[in-house]
This record gives structure tokens, sequence and C-alpha cells, in this order.
């Protein structure tokens, strides 16, 4: 009998505990100031599930801290548990619409995708070429901090990434990163994360495309790279596969 007596007091002890720390876990709301990721796990390093639009309100049940020092949220979200970081999601209720308002006029530095949201995520609705102007009502950012514009183009409305475009939608002349920073690709070519082979894949780029790069470096068989951007993620190509 005192061996069932002990067994329940132990099972009392340790039922108290598990509910205190329930009570300890962090939830809330937040709401999206960006469009964002929800990814499998608290870090970038975890892959995405989907992608949540500005605006959006969340209830989280936990949080978690990445290795450098960013809060992450765990949501759940249409049925499915996730985890949305800090810097694209915040207590306070948003004043309203989905992106900032912002009248003005881009215009494309390179042949870029156009897409039905503002991240790689989104499918892509159309292709944009090279030097064209377009106007845009919205800018917003993805969960990397890289800004997106909202276009009209052919009677088509999506988001095309400020990285290949330059504002104003003048003559393409006279800035910074001219033709002279400017490779095209002879080949599908691989874009990694560092410069040389052995590092990770990130996309491929094809055959024909235009990239601007903003540095070089030679691996260790003495081949140069390209830093560049491409379809907002930054990255190296091999200069065997892209030409000035």
């Amino acid at each position: 009998m005192k061996r069932i007596e002990k067994l329940m007091a132990a099972l009392l002890v340790v039922a108290f505990c598990l509910s205190t720390l329930a009570a300890l876990a962090e939830s809330g709301t937040v709401w999206a100031t960006g469009n964002v990721n929800m990814r499998r796990g608290p870090g970038l390093d975890y892959s995405s599930i989907r992608t949540i639009s500005t605006g959006t309100r969340m209830e989280y049940e936990d949080v978690d801290w990445d290795e450098r020092g960013v809060k992450w949220y765990m949501i759940n979200y249409k049925g499915r548990y996730g985890w949305v970081s800090s810097k694209y999601a915040s207590t306070s209720k948003p004043s309203g619409g989905s992106g900032s308002s912002s009248d003005g006029k881009v215009r494309t530095t390179a042949t870029v995708n156009m897409r039905k949201g503002a991240g790689t995520d989104y499918s892509v609705i159309r292709t944009v070429p090279e030097g064209v102007s377009v106007s845009y009502d919205k800018t917003a950012k993805d969960d990397r901090g890289v800004t997106w514009y909202r276009v009209t183009y052919k009677q088509r409305t999506g988001w095309i990434c400020a990285s290949y475009t330059s504002r104003g939608g003048g003559s393409s002349g006279g800035s910074g990163s001219s033709s002279d920073n400017r490779v095209r690709t002879t080949g599908d070519v691989r874009l990694r994360s560092g410069a040389g082979l052995d590092y990770r894949e990130l996309d491929i780029i094809h055959k024909g495309t235009t990239l601007t790069y903003d540095e070089t470096r030679k691996d260790d068989r003495g081949v140069t790279w390209y830093h560049v951007t491409y379809d907002g993620q930054r990255g190296w190509v091999s200069s065997r596969y892209a030409k000035r």
C-alpha cells in the first residue's frame, strides 16, 4: 500500500512540474512585417515550409533563439507547425497594408522573373527582359532582407527583385554597376555559396543570363569566380561558364 502511495506522490510531482513548464512557455500573437518563410526549425538553416504574406496575424506557442541571437516564434499556420523569424514578425499590430506603398519606376538591369509574391518561393508569372522600364506601387522585403517591387508589365502584376533593377527607370548608363561589371553565362552554370567547386550549390542559372558582379576571386586551380546576385540570392559563378 505504501508503495502505491509513494508512486502516486511521485506522479503528482511530475504532473506539477510539467504544468509549471507549460505555464512558463511563452505564447501570444505576432504579425508578419514582411513576406516571411515559415521554417521547420528556429534558424535559416532549416528548410522553408511555406511563405506567409505581410500583415498576416499568427498565434505563437513557443519561442527560441538561433546561433546569431535572433528570436524565433513557433506558430501553427493553416494546420502546420513551423517557425518564423522575429526580424519579420512583430508583436505590434501593423497599421495596415501588404508591403509599403511607394509609387515610382525602376529599370531592369538583367532579365528578371516576375513572381506572384515578394520572394523566390513564389511561382514565376513571366520574365521581364533587361532594359525595360516598369512602374511599381508597393515594395516589400523577403526573409533575407532583399527588397522587391510590385510592378505591372504587359497587363500582368507581380513582384520583381530589386537586385536586378535600377531606380528611376531612365537610361541604364551612368550608374556604378555599368556593363563593365557584367557577365553573361555561356552555358547552364551553378550558383555556389563560395568561390570554388567544393562549395554548396544554391541554384542553376541558365545559359544567356546577364549578371552583375561586385567582386572576383580565384580558386586553388586559378579559375576566376564572380560574386553575383541571382533571383534574390548572393553567390559565385565560375568564369568558365560566364564571360564579360
